[in-house]
Formats: structure tokens, C-alpha cells, sequence
């Protein structure tokens, strides 16, 4: 039986952040009921027409405990029909403002052991720049709602080059983070992305940002002083305790695939990459027709997973594994691509052994490689 991750997408929340391009509405509780609904239909069609075994569980959105923990219930309720792997991780996201204390305990009674919780900032001020409706001392007693939950798998969500931000206000993100101590943590850029208010504002040079010789600086700074608080860096993005790098996030960087219910979820099955539609009543009709509401798909090959493999497995600083490379693609990477290697590793992108990895450099500066080989 084949193992896959599977991701399902909540697309409510309370507030749209100013940053947000995801597939996500505020203020609709009228649509959460039928879309839970259509939601549970979409996940019934796949088990009738699949036999998968869930090997990790990702619900996200939007906001997903932003709804009613019945819901929450509801849906893993229907997964169960699945086979699901004994030692799974089961992540679900969350954000300030939208736990309690009966909410944490049903998702620990539905076997959820994981938390992910986007603070972006623990400076009030920025907080409100970019359209967040929690503050600092919000995400300070919902952490302590989590652990007191029993919950021991923590990840943080926080952005770096927000509008308003400073050296000092990002090492004081850090000591937050020093004495929050969470097991895993998301540190990224910010990204302008198209459809979002800040891509309006970066349009109009209206956005406050560093450029992007200091953005790499502080990186790097960030880098070596989460290491000394034991989170090691292990993708451009993340960190983690021993022991508590995301499995879910890396099953979108290996061959088995993923399966992905909601509106706007992408998945990976059988060599298909498809998007689900983003428009409800599409959605809803779909759904009703007994089709899946599948609005592209496409076949890819393997050319083209060997590229997007060489991609996603370098963004991990343990790189690609020679041995492994061969053995899916059956061939030499380091002599197919010996040109574009080559002129890079004399640059200082790259650290070869038995892997082929990133340097801090190329970590840093992967785009220029990537364009290369595309």
C-alpha cells in the first residue's frame, strides 16, 4: 500500500493578513458549514476510488482552529477511513486568538501532536503593520494553553523583513524564542506575493524593506545563534530540535507523493501534480456531480521530477545523496550536470562528499544555480 501526506485546507480565518495571497476568507462563518460538508465529500470520493496509507496529516489554511472544534472532528473522523500510520505526524495550524483550552484538548484526543503557530513578530507594533489581530502577550498565554495541553512538538512561524523591523527588534524576536524554546521553528523572508495588500504597496515603493545584502547578514546571524539554542538549520527556511524536523514538509521534496482536499490544496499522485479549484460554488458543484474538483492537472515526467528533485532536495542543508540520486534517476548527477556543478562549486555554492549540498553561499544564492539547470 502506497504511503502518502495528506493536506487539508480551512480557508477561514478572522483577519486577512496584509502579506496573504493564500486561498483564505474572513468574516464567511455563513459558508463553514457546507463547506465542511463538501470538504468530508471530497475525502469520501478518494477513499472510493483509492487504497493510500496516511504516513503524515497537515491541516491548514487559512486559519483551521479559527473554526468550531466540531468540524475539526468531523473531518479526521472521515480520514480514519484511510489506513493511518501508527507513529504519524499530525500537524494542525493555528494562530493567535483562535485556541482554547477545550479546543487543544479535543485535537490532542484526535491524536493531532503537532502545533504549528504563526507569531510573524513578537513586536506589537509591527504586529499591526502588517494586519495581525494578536499581540505579543496573546501569543505568550496561548503558547502556555499548547504546552499545557501536552503538547511537545511546538513550530513557530515568524517572518523576517517586515515593515518596521530593525536588528534590535529581530534579536529581541530571539529571545523570545531562546526562552519559548519551541522544538521546531519557520524563520522566512518575506515574500511580496501578487493579489496581496503589500504587493500593492511594494508596487508603489510604499514598503519598507531591507535590501538584500543586510536581509543576508542578519540571516546568517540568526543561523548561527539558533544553532547555539539547539535548533539546527536543515532547509533554507526551518530549524529543529534533533529529532523534530517537519516529516510532512519533506514528503514535498521526495517521490512517494501527497494527497491534498479543499479549496486551492495541490497534491502529488502517480506522477500527476494537480490544484484544486479556488472558487466555492465551483467547488460545491463539482463535488455534487461526484467529480473531483480538480482545476489543472499535469503529467509529470521524469525529466521534469529529476529537475524539481535536484531543487527541493537542495534547499535541505543535507543536500543530495549521490548513491540515492543514481539509483531514481540512473545516472551520475555530478557528471550530467558536471558544467553548471562545476562553475558553481569554483564560486563556492557547493560542498560535495557523499552528497551534494549547499554551501551557506549557495544556500543564500540558489536561484542563480537553478536558473542554470531550469
Amino acid at each position: 500500500m502506497k504511503k502518502v501526506g495528506a493536506y487539508i485546507h480551512i480557508p477561514f480565518c478572522k483577519k486577512k493578513c496584509y502579506y496573504c495571497d493564500f486561498c483564505a476568507f474572513s468574516n464567511l462563518e455563513g459558508w463553514i458549514d457546507s463547506y465542511f460538508k463538501n470538504l468530508i465529500k471530497e475525502i469520501k470520493l478518494y477513499q472510493e476510488k483509492m487504497c493510500l496509507e496516511l504516513d503524515s496529516i497537515y491541516i491548514g489554511g487559512g486559519t483551521p482552529t479559527y473554526v468550531d472544534y466540531h468540524y475539526i472532528e468531523e473531518v479526521v473522523d472521515i480520514l480514519h477511513n484511510f489506513k493511518i500510520d501508527k507513529d504519524i505526524e499530525f500537524t494542525i495550524e493555528a494562530n493567535p486568538n483562535s485556541l482554547s483550552r477545550d479546543k487543544l484538548k479535543v485535537y490532542k484526543s484526535l491524536g493531532i501532536n503537532r502545533i504549528s503557530l504563526g507569531v510573524q513578530s513578537f513586536d506589537d507594533e509591527i504586529l499591526k503593520k502588517i494586519g495581525r489581530d494578536h499581540t505579543k502577550d496573546k501569543v505568550l498565554e496561548d503558547i502556555d494553553l499548547i504546552r499545557s495541553a501536552g503538547f511537545n512538538n511546538l513550530s513557530l512561524d515568524l517572518i523576517l523583513n517586515l515593515p518596521g523591523q530593525n536588528r534590535k527588534k529581530i534579536y529581541k524576536d530571539l529571545s523570545y524564542i531562546k526562552t519559548i524554546s519551541p522544538e521546531h521553528l519557520s524563520w522566512y523572508s518575506l515574500i511580496i506575493e501578487e493579489g496581496s495588500r503589500f504587493y500593492s504597496l511594494d508596487k508603489k515603493g510604499l514598503l519598507e524593506k531591507f535590501d538584500d545584502d543586510l536581509e543576508r547578514d542578519i540571516y546568517q546571524e540568526l543561523i548561527s545563534n539558533l544553532k547555539d539554542l539547539g535548533l539546527k538549520r536543515y532547509e533554507i527556511s526551518n530549524f529543529a530540535k534533533d529529532g523534530f524536523q517537519s516529516y510532512h514538509n519533506k514528503k514535498y521534496r521526495q517521490t512517494e507523493g501527497y494527497i491534498a482536499f479543499g479549496l486551492s490544496a495541490a497534491g502529488f499522485l502517480s506522477n500527476f501534480r494537480y490544484n484544486n479549484v479556488r472558487n466555492f460554488v465551483k467547488y460545491e458543484k463539482l463535488l455534487n456531480k461526484n467529480l473531483f474538483p480538480i482545476e489543472t492537472s499535469e503529467f509529470i515526467d521524469l525529466k521534469e521530477r529529476e529537475k524539481e528533485y535536484i531543487i527541493f532536495k537542495l534547499r535541505e542543508t543535507s543536500g543530495i545523496n549521490l548513491k540515492t540520486f543514481k539509483k531514481i534517476f540512473g545516472h551520475d548527477i555530478l557528471k550530467t550536470y558536471k558544467k553548471e556543478i562545476d562553475k558553481f562549486n569554483k564560486l563556492g555554492y557547493f560542498d560535495i562528499g557523499e552528497n551534494l549540498r549547499f554551501t551557506s553561499k549557495g544556500m543564500d544564492l540558489s536561484n542563480e544555480f537553478y536558473i542554470e539547470i531550469i
